[in-house]
């Protein structure tokens, strides 16, 4: 009776259906559906002695990102200070409902590595995906509910999760001229990964 009740309520319009976001898989196709203003950051500044959270922002938009054991930077992207780890990015100035990046992740030597990257939404999206180069590693997520939050991971052993280029913005609300990538359900265990995380070497760091 109560599943009959459930049906009858999402027909009618009383209960929404589980919101995702659209991927898209290339910067062309999600720039085109972010409205003027949108905030671009290069993460051009180095980045040392791993601090815990940084904070960006430009225009109406504002972000803080987060890293339990440090942020690392050398001027050409921002991400973790151990591998196996998580990145978290909350936006804290207007509402956010379209973002996009190059996400990938690097290795103790600072190179791209062709390696899985895992993004997940707080509105429950998350896509995974191995990237075969750095131009192959854009996405963009857009939205018609606000974004409160993202984070990065990785799990291999020597990856660390980093990002460039990340644009924050509005969507236009106009339809994607893309087929998007379909977002895969929600990950158990990603967390834990940063157990077994290692430190990057310090001469690097400094």
């Amino acid at each position: 009776m109560k599943h009959a009740l459930a049906v009858v309520a999402l027909a009618s319009g009383l209960i929404a259906p589980a919101h995702a976001a659209v991927v898209h898989t290339s910067s062309a196709a999600f720039l085109a559906q972010v409205a003027g203003g949108a905030y671009t950051e290069t993460f051009d500044t180095a980045i040392s002695n791993a601090p815990l959270t940084l904070d960006y922002a430009q225009g109406d938009y504002a972000y803080t990102v987060f890293a339990g054991r440090g942020l690392f930077g050398d001027g050409d992207f921002l991400g973790t200070s151990t591998s196996a780890s998580s990145l978290t990015i909350s936006f804290t100035g207007a509402d956010v409902t379209a973002f996009g990046a190059n996400f990938y992740n690097t290795g103790l030597d600072l190179a791209f590595q062709a390696t899985e990257i895992i993004i997940a939404l707080s509105d429950g999206t998350t896509t995974r995906f191995t990237p075969s180069s750095f131009d192959d590693s854009y996405r963009g997520f857009t939205s018609d509910i606000a974004i409160a939050s993202i984070t990065l991971s990785s799990v291999g052993r020597t990856d660390f999760a980093s990002l460039d280029n990340l644009t924050v913005g509005a969507w236009t609300g106009e339809a994607p001229g893309e087929v998007p990538e379909p977002a895969s359900l929600g990950l158990i265990g990603v967390g834990l990964a940063g157990l077994l995380g290692l430190r990057r070497r310090a001469s690097l760091a400094g």
